[in-house]
């Protein structure tokens, strides 16, 4: 029990401490805010991809029907653990209303859409030891996560149906490195990343991957450093959407898995039920900051829940994978 503790608590302080740098840089005017648009491009074209790719194509589990299907089953807890967070979300907010609306859109975004993929998909990794199975898995989340994101999320923030882009569901880079991904891990023989003969060829998709935790913690570390203290911890309808994103999720997640955990029926892949409780107990998306901004949404208080999410989520975290892990 207080070997799992310390061993969340090592690991959300290691990513953490990426966010210094950026929110030293930030303070000391090393960095400008206009500059996050271009990292933000890089982690989202670049850095996220390669890391779904690697999930998928080095060192992954064999391809075989049980896990063809064990992945269909993720995609399903996925789906459902976040339309639930969703509904959730809104009754824990529906108390705003009218002029609030705004607000409550960007809270209710915050509440539902977990950081399944910058953060969560490193801290898997090294939580597992970088178990190849507990990383497709989690890494099959983020395609329902993108899915939903690019639908769901856009008209969140709108609330204009027009926003919604079934093109850019499926034609974003995350699910074009899963499908890219998962073409290379059900056909081994075009796999470069995970052949011997060339295994230096791995490193691209390790080195490219290995970007996403670093550089999107920096982006925390920037974000926390242009909010006043007021701005990040005064406002309790942000700690509502907190507690929501980190608690209530992951909560409600585990209740559609239990069934299935209690009558053993994935006894011999663990992580088809696990993995999407771990992703719903990640803090906010940081994608509800870029969505602000681009589709003219209440940015600050974007911000604002970001951070403030990110931070809690070293104390709740610990709790999170305690209990998953019983």
């Amino acid at each position: 029990m207080t070997d799992i503790i310390v061993k969340v608590l090592l690991i959300m302080l290691v990513l953490l401490a990426f966010a210094v740098p950026g929110f030293v840089l930030r303070k000391t005017g090393h960095v400008h805010a206009d500059s996050l648009y271009s990292v933000s491009n890089i982690l989202l074209c670049f850095a996220q991809p390669m890391l779904i790719i690697k999930a998928f194509a080095v060192d992954p589990v064999p391809p075989d029907g049980a896990t063809l299907l064990n992945f269909l089953w993720v995609f399903l807890f996925s789906v459902a653990a976040i339309f639930v967070t969703f509904g959730a979300s809104e009754l824990c907010f529906c108390f705003m209303k009218g002029e609030q609306r705004r607000k409550k859109d960007i809270l209710v975004f915050a509440g539902t859409f977990s950081n399944c993929a910058f953060i969560g998909i490193p801290f898997v990794d090294m939580f597992t030891n970088g178990d190849a199975e507990a990383m497709m898995y989690v890494t099959v989340f983020t395609v329902a996560f993108n899915l939903l994101l690019w639908t769901l999320g856009a008209y969140l923030i709108t609330q204009d149906r027009r926003q919604i882009s079934f093109k850019k569901a499926l034609l974003n880079p995350c699910t074009v490195g899963s499908v890219i991904g998962f073409v290379l891990f059900l056909v081994p023989q075009i796999n470069i990343f995970n052949m011997e003969a060339v295994a230096e060829l791995q490193q691209i998709a390790v080195y490219a991957g290995g970007m996403t935790a670093p550089l999107s913690m920096l982006v925390v570390g920037v974000r926390v450093a242009d909010l006043s203290p007021r701005a990040l911890f005064g406002d309790g309808s942000i700690y509502l959407a907190s507690g929501v994103r980190l608690v209530l999720s992951a909560a409600l997640t585990y209740v559609l898995i239990l069934p299935f955990k209690l009558t053993g029926v994935f006894s011999e892949a663990p992580y088809v039920l696990l993995a999407p409780v771990i992703a719903m107990a990640m803090p906010p998306a940081a994608s509800v900051v870029a969505f602000a901004e681009k589709l003219d949404g209440e940015k600050q208080l974007a911000a604002a829940a970001y951070a403030n999410g990110t931070l809690l989520s070293v104390l709740t975290l610990p709790v999170a994978m305690l209990l998953v892990s019983l």
